[in-house]
């Protein structure tokens, strides 16, 4: 009889370790709290209208992620190649109370104090300067004997302090700072160098041949894992306590009516966020590494507020996207580059302490400050508004933020342990991969999770 193992959770990692498993020929039961597949793979496709739609979580594909490649092409999932951008035209800002407009090229407005070497520099080159040093230092995140000693010390520094060792003076770590360190965890004064690095060479290197989205919707992705799975899959069930003994693994669930069951298996595959599995009762405990993990990661508070307007003046006006600003919105960029039609979605990126002040606000309200937001850097924008709608991922009960970040050191104490197995436990999750917040790193994830109970006898 074949070994049953159970899933816990249908994002993309579950799904991906449930469908390699069957692939393999075991039994498996995938288990998921919510009401859908996917995870933060989330397509909006209220209230917008002409058919077009926002994507809440997973949107972009690079050309190195073979792993979201391979399982498109086994599905048959079409792909659309991001377009080449236009020619350079205008850059729009808001910046320090003032809106500015700057031609492609031009750096003599921006209200940076920087100093005269830098200033020398010009700022499109501050990142050669200050970031690309440090990127070498980092290494391959895939290597099995990383971080290595240059990795290692990167870990013990802030983003700011990395800079700061590096000669950049605070404007040029602010300037660096937008639309890129800013929206991870709470920026550069509380993340990791070595975390912070290591986003920036995996999206450097993966992306050099290409961008992509899913044709139709990332969430046609996960739609197509759950289909495979059949009625493997069982909705709407959220674990309350994991017990395992040495052959055997028992999960107490609670149905969405709110009736219990026990779910029992010889392995189980835990693919949901760490801050929601702080709140799962484990038996026995955890080694201390892996319960430190479980109980300090922290994932980055984001809100994403997706605006339609009834024309892309944007592109009309040859306005370059991404918009950086230090308003409430922060990053402000097209959320729907590879989507047809007149009609058009502006998305404001909201990260760390300004999301989880986004978050406390109304859905109205929330819309209305990322209209006036979007505004004051586009004031034609103001009588184009159509719909629009935002997800706070803080507020996702099986999610409670949208992907992970590191402090200084936590990478190198405990970032080993969250992959490891415990007994007849696997965990799955891009947290346990070398690449949180991408859907190649939760997809390798449940890849890998799969790998290892196969690699075990039943």
């Amino acid at each position: 009889m074949s070994e049953r193992i159970i899933v816990l959770g249908a994002g993309l990692a579950g799904l991906a370790a449930a469908h390699e498993l069957v692939l393999a020929g075991r039994d498996v039961l995938v288990l998921e709290a919510r009401p859908r597949v996917g995870g933060r793979v989330l397509t909006l496709r209220q209230p917008f209208l002409d058919g077009q739609y926002a994507e809440a979580g997973g949107m972009y594909i690079l050309g190195g992620h073979s792993t979201v490649l391979g399982y498109a092409k086994r599905f048959g999932l079409e792909l659309t190649p991001l377009p080449a951008p236009p020619r350079p035209g205008s850059r729009l800002f808001h910046l320090q109370q003032r809106r500015i407009v700057a031609s492609a090229g031009s750096e003599a407005c921006f209200p940076y104090a920087l100093r005269p070497d830098e200033q020398r520099l010009g700022l499109a080159n501050l990142y050669r300067e200050y970031v690309a040093p440090l990127l070498e230092a980092v290494g391959d995140p895939f290597h099995a004997s990383w971080p290595g000693p240059s990795a290692t010390d990167l870990d013990g520094l802030t983003m700011r302090e990395a800079l700061v060792a590096r000669g950049a003076s605070p404007a040029a770590i602010e300037a660096l700072s937008l639309g890129r360190f800013d929206l991870l965890g709470d920026g550069v004064d509380a993340s990791s160098a070595l975390g912070a690095l290591r986003r920036e060479v995996l999206a450097n290197g993966a992306g050099a041949s290409g961008v992509y989205t899913l044709s139709g919707g990332s969430d046609r992705l996960p739609a197509a894992l759950a289909k495979s799975m059949g009625e493997r899959l069982r909705l709407g069930w959220a674990a309350r306590r994991i017990e395992q003994d040495p052959t055997t693994v028992r999960v107490h669930c609670v149905g969405s009516a709110g009736e219990p069951c026990t779910f029992t298996a010889e392995r189980l595959v835990c693919a949901i966020p760490f801050p929601v599995l702080r709140d799962v009762e484990i038996s026995p405990a955890l080694s201390e590494r892996k319960a430190r993990a479980v109980r300090e990661l922290e994932h980055t508070s984001v809100v994403r507020v997706f605006v339609q307007f009834r024309r892309r003046l944007w592109e009309e006006r040859g306005w370059s996207l991404a918009w950086l600003t230090d308003l409430p919105i922060m990053h402000v960029l097209d959320a729907s580059p590879t989507q047809p039609g007149r009609s058009g979605l502006l998305e404001a990126y909201i990260a760390g302490p300004r999301a989880r002040a986004a978050a406390r606000l109304s859905e109205e309200e929330r819309l209305a400050m990322v209209v006036r937001g979007m505004s004051q850097v586009a004031p034609e924008l103001a009588s184009e508004v159509q719909a629009g709608a935002s997800y706070a991922w803080d507020l996702d009960p099986w999610a409670r933020g949208a992907f992970a970040w590191f402090r200084p050191k936590q990478l190198t104490e405990w970032g080993s342990a969250l992959a490891s197995a415990e007994g007849r436990l696997h965990f799955a999750g891009d947290q346990t991969s070398p690449m949180p917040g991408w859907m190649e790193g939760a997809l390798l994830s449940g890849r890998r999770a799969a790998a290892e109970i196969l690699a075990t006898r039943p």
